[in-house]
């Protein structure tokens, strides 16, 4: 590897051949593209076979604010969409696989494909599934306390909108502009009233419980 008979690292140990050593680089990253570009087709096959199916078990039982319909059509039937998109695309990369070791000497690859593919898919699955049952308590707690949230802002006549100066309006309509968050309260300005704060306190599982007003 030479450059005018020179060698490339001489020249980038020394800090003198920063064009050439460039050129180089650049004509590396070319290859590098070009070989992912041509395999670009067999990594979406392969992240397909191993995200699809740890997503969709996961999904299954991780809880969910969903209703009725959002139930069966994105946690129930989405799920065992993106399991079955999973097994598909397991099922092709392994049957490519054996058709490339054997050399095409198998009387049924295909099967013997689909085997593999639907051990790994569930192996994969149930992965996502005992994430999911881990997640799952936390998960719906936060959800609930998410809801018992919105009604106390409802009930204290909160106002929230969808600007950066002044954020919500108390039940007074004083503008407010939120600040922080603390571990056991939201810290709010008093637009137009200078040095004034207002204040949500929340307990330990993150309830609001109390609404100060400016002090």
């Amino acid at each position: 590897m030479s450059l005018n008979g020179r060698s490339r690292l001489a020249l980038l140990a020394a800090g003198i051949g920063g064009t050439a050593v460039a050129g180089f680089g650049f004509a590396f990253g070319r290859d590098i593209y070009k070989k992912t570009k041509k395999n670009v087709e067999l990594i979406a096959l392969l992240l397909a076979a191993v995200i699809c199916p740890f997503i969709g078990g996961r999904g299954l039982v991780r809880g969910h604010d969903r209703g009725l319909f959002g139930t069966i059509f994105l946690t129930v039937l989405g799920s065992l969409l993106l399991i079955a998109a999973g097994l598909c695309a397991a099922t092709l990369l392994m049957f490519g696989v054996l058709v490339l070791v054997t050399d095409g000497k198998l009387d049924n690859p295909f099967l013997l494909a689909l085997l593999g593919a639907f051990v790994v898919t569930a192996l994969l699955a149930g992965m996502g599934i005992v994430v999911g049952l881990v997640q799952r308590p936390k998960r719906l707690k936060a959800i609930a306390v998410g809801k018992f949230n919105e009604r106390f802002l409802k009930e204290n006549g909160f106002q929230e909108t969808d600007g950066d100066d002044i954020t919500h309006y108390d039940d007074s309509g004083q503008a407010l502009r939120f600040l922080e968050a603390h571990q056991n309260r939201l810290v709010f300005m008093a637009v137009g009233r200078r040095g004034k704060r207002a204040f949500i306190d929340l307990d330990q599982d993150g309830r609001m419980v109390s609404y100060s007003g400016v002090k």
